[in-house]
């Protein structure tokens, strides 16, 4: 990785324009990791794990991909056909869920969630009444009709997966994706961080640190505790094929727009646990963002960024009300810049 490259300076700089205390960024040029950190977070910090939060959505993503290479291709088949009884309209398909098209609505946007997530963190609400809550406002259009953000849509996935592969969620995540790329930092989150080892996070709507009182409950889709050099290894390891087929990639980066009416380039889109800007003067690039209490999150691959495998990998320690896209592509220009 060329000496030239120094992206401090550009963290530093963002501390106050996103209104954080600490940004911690990993960037791996062909497998090759190197970790940079502004503000609170200090280089000892730089292995310190966090909660991920969305970016799990691209290992559900790449979980059912491996299901269908194991038993057959089910992405057009709808998700009544496995579960007869669901709670959602039978029209929807694998797919749609997978891609944000299947009309259900979301929990995040529900002010019943929002005021007892904040006023009583320590005791989440159970499964089924998350996603109904997050299920009441369905459907917000007709299955493959619009765009439109669901964390239910991935906690059915989650079910999905349980059923056929036979195993629990997280139990398959760990055989199939997490073991297999010696992800060694990455885990579950499966209870609250009581002994404080996470990156510490400022969330302003808990009383006290939200480490300890922050419980998986709260989560229906199921979320991940992992590093941001395990996040970039991750992104690598997908795009070499080392978790799926390239025919599977192919298929997680056909992207549908997210807008109705969207710009003329850096087109937000979104394919199958992953997102994406079409027409961006970046190359074409995949990945996700994630937040939620304490964290901000995001990162993404480029296959080819001046001929090289690039993943950038962003923790804001601070819960922000928009992904730091700007950032990372200020971080990337800068990149390029370095290369020269």
């Amino acid at each position: 990785m060329n000496k030239n490259l120094d992206p401090s300076p550009i963290l530093k700089k963002s501390l106050g324009e996103l209104g954080c205390k600490g940004i911690l960024l990993a960037i791996s040029e062909n497998g090759t990791i190197r970790t940079f950190s502004a503000g609170s977070i200090l280089a000892d910090d730089h292995d310190r794990p966090y909660y991920i939060y969305s970016i799990s959505k691209s290992f559900t993503a790449v979980a059912i991909m491996q299901l269908c290479e194991e038993q057959g291709g089910f992405l057009d088949k709808r998700f009544s056909s496995f579960f007869p009884k669901t709670p959602i309209p039978h029209a929807i398909t694998v797919q749609q869920l997978l891609n944000h098209t299947s009309g259900l609505s979301d929990y995040l946007s529900s002010p019943k969630y929002q005021q007892a997530l904040n006023e009583h963190p320590n005791q989440p609400w159970t499964y089924k009444k998350l996603m109904k809550i997050g299920l009441e406002k369905t459907p917000l259009f007709a299955a493959g009709k619009g765009w439109s953000y669901s964390n239910p849509g991935y906690g059915l996935l989650k079910e999905l997966i349980e059923k056929k592969s036979g195993m629990g969620y997280y139990e398959y995540l760990k055989k199939k994706i997490i073991d297999k790329i010696d992800l060694a930092d990455t885990r579950p989150f499966l209870k609250a961080d009581e002994q404080l080892d996470l990156l510490e996070g400022e969330d302003d709507s808990f009383a006290g640190d939200f480490r300890p009182q922050y419980q998986p409950g709260w989560i229906a889709t199921g979320c991940l505790i992992s590093t941001a050099s395990d996040v970039a290894r991750f992104y690598d390891a997908l795009f070499r094929g080392e978790l799926v087929s390239k025919e599977s990639i192919a298929e997680m980066v056909k992207t549908v727009d997210v807008f109705p009416n969207p710009p003329k380039e850096s087109i937000p889109s979104c394919g199958l646990g992953l997102l994406h800007f079409r027409n961006s003067p970046l190359g074409d690039a995949y990945g996700h963002g994630g937040g939620g209490p304490g964290y901000t999150t995001y990162a993404v691959h480029f296959p080819n960024l001046n001929e090289k495998s690039v993943s950038i990998s962003l923790v804001l320690n601070r819960s922000l009300p928009e992904t730091p896209f700007s950032l990372a592509d200020e971080i990337v220009n800068h990149y390029i810049e370095a290369q020269n």
